[in-house]
């Protein structure tokens, strides 16, 4: 009797040993994120949504999420500059989805990016739990970002504004030149660069966004300045 009961308490101990072994090599879930690199708050389900799935599938050194980024903080700053008053929820939404319609799989040949922006963005924020009613705002926002267009609120203002100043300087010649794709050469991003740099600065909307774009759009100018400079006479960068 003694032998039986030694080794159920051997066969207990074992057991519990065993289950603090598991434990220890179960992997710790890691804590959600809750906030962008940046330090933008993730602060509810929705907006865990939208950075999930800009951070998951808009993977492009152009049109990614790290330029949804700077643009959210980008038109957070010249919203302050300029004394505007802007919701915040809005410019989240609309920045980290604005270019959604022109990466590739989601991208539908001859519908403009941001109508398809808006197509997307509306179904997913409604599942995601946005605040519907603040959704003409960020349709606003999405289709007039881009520095040809016309904006129509002060959300959709900004976050125009916001987007020229990233395809300015060092960030935008960056962005310009990792849009070549497979093309044989970057003749049309250096063309890009320089017309970019004199038709981008006349459509911002905003006194501080001017501002902000007179020290990029020198960086540029010099940028192509040293690239011609550095090329062999009679030859091609």
């Amino acid at each position: 009797m003694r032998t039986i009961v030694k080794a159920i308490a051997a066969g207990a101990l074992l057991l519990a040993t065993a289950s603090v072994v598991e434990a220890q090599d179960v992997p710790a879930v890691a804590p959600a994120a809750t906030a962008t690199p940046a330090g933008i708050p993730i602060d509810s389900p929705w907006r865990r949504a939208v950075y999930e799935q800009a951070h998951e599938h808009f993977r492009h050194p152009s049109w990614g999420w790290r330029h949804s980024e700077r643009d959210y903080l980008f038109g957070m700053a010249v919203a302050q500059a300029e004394g505007l008053t802007v919701d915040a929820d809005v410019m989240f939404a609309a920045a980290f989805l604005h270019d959604w319609g022109g990466i590739e799989p989601f991208a539908v040949t001859g519908v403009d990016h941001a109508v398809r922006s808006v197509q997307l963005a509306e179904p997913f924020l409604t599942e995601a739990g946005f605040p519907m009613e603040k959704f003409p705002a960020v349709r606003a926002a999405i289709l007039g970002h881009m520095y040809d267009k016309e904006p129509e609120g002060s959300e959709a203002l900004v976050l125009h504004d916001a987007d020229a100043l990233d395809f300015l300087g060092a960030l935008g010649a960056a962005r310009l030149l990792a849009a070549t794709g497979d093309r044989p050469d970057y003749d049309q991003a250096l063309g890009r660069i320089e017309r970019f740099a004199v038709d981008i600065p006349p459509r911002l909307k905003t006194a501080a966004a001017r501002r902000m774009a007179e020290p990029r759009v020198a960086v540029m100018t010099e940028f192509l300045a040293m690239v011609r400079r550095e090329t062999p006479d009679g030859a091609r960068p």
